[in-house]
């Protein structure tokens, strides 16, 4: 028996997608790029993804992830998505015997995700 699997987001990245969709709608020119019609068009296409494939992201190694970091997001099992322009998609996986939820923790620019996992520019 196949699992179902369901997408949800956290509150704020729930927001702040929505924020993104009605950006589109209305037309607005982003000032660098990628442009907003291009964030979103990859943040839905990695969604459809992880819905056909919750394991599709790369499981971000524990010894990147901080303590703070972990209590940011509850978790240390971190999924992430490569979109469009270095932008990521965070995620992680919740489950039982019915069900597998991909909970989308936030999606964010290259500098964002660097400082939030301590990557350092070389």
């Amino acid at each position: 028996m196949d699992k179902e699997i369901v997408i949800q987001f956290d509150e704020d990245a729930y927001y702040e997608y929505k924020k993104l969709q009605k950006i589109v709608l209305e037309g607005k020119k982003a000032k660098k790029q990628p442009t907003y019609e291009q964030l979103l068009t990859s943040v839905n296409t990695a969604i459809r993804n992880i819905k056909a494939n919750p394991h599709y992201g790369d499981l971000i190694p524990r010894k990147y992830i901080s303590k703070k970091t972990i209590s940011r997001y509850g978790t240390d099992k971190i999924l992430r998505v490569e979109l469009v322009g270095y932008w990521r998609l965070l995620y992680t996986l919740i489950g039982d015997e019915l069900k597998i939820i991909a909970f989308i923790l936030e999606y964010i620019d290259h500098d964002k995700y660097n400082k939030i996992l301590g990557y350092k520019k070389k």
